[in-house]
């Protein structure tokens, strides 16, 4: 069930199935947390017609015993998308988990699928991730001041974007 070019060195990520509503605390966006009744109500709605939403949900797997560890969203508006994590809680190396998973994501949906624009929400808190952001040639374009809530503080909000690449910005000599 691996895509193989949605594979890393750790993670791969691969489309919901209906058995995911076991587990849907590791890959449900949401502030609170989601049984298995609801989760499995949420993916016969929304997973019915995936291209009538604009809306791709994504599996984080790990390689080593095909765990989800995390969920990436993708919300598409034509050619451009925007494109969100929630990681499992409690997961020791997350920001390493997240930021494999941006670096197989960003290439597929920028130059495979031919995405104009893809942004990419990401706390400040998250060092690996914004560094893989950074390698993959994104750029930040805005900051949301302690957005993303934390046990017991608050941290920023930073948006990252990924240009197709006749878009991209050619620095001259």
């Amino acid at each position: 069930m691996r895509a193989i070019y949605l594979t890393g060195e750790r993670v791969y990520l691969r489309a919901l199935t209906n058995a995911d509503k076991e587990i849907a605390t590791a890959w449900f966006d949401s502030p609170f947390p989601i049984d298995a009744t609801r989760a499995g109500t949420w993916l016969k709605e929304t997973q019915r017609d995936p291209n009538a939403s604009r809306r791709l949900d994504l599996v984080i797997a790990r390689l080593a015993d095909d765990g989800a560890v995390g969920g990436a969203t993708l919300r598409t508006d034509f050619r451009s998308g925007t494109l969100q994590f929630h990681m499992a809680p409690a997961l020791a190396d997350m920001d390493a988990l997240r930021a494999e998973a941006l670096r197989l994501l960003i290439p597929w949906l920028r130059d495979d699928l031919e995405l104009m624009t893809v942004v990419a929400r990401i706390a400040a808190d998250e060092p690996a991730t914004i560094a893989a952001a950074e390698a993959l040639g994104m750029t930040p374009n805005a900051r949301f001041r302690e957005h993303v809530a934390r046990p017991g503080h608050r941290v920023d909000m930073l948006m990252y974007q990924a240009l197709f690449a006749p878009w991209r910005v050619v620095e001259h000599a």
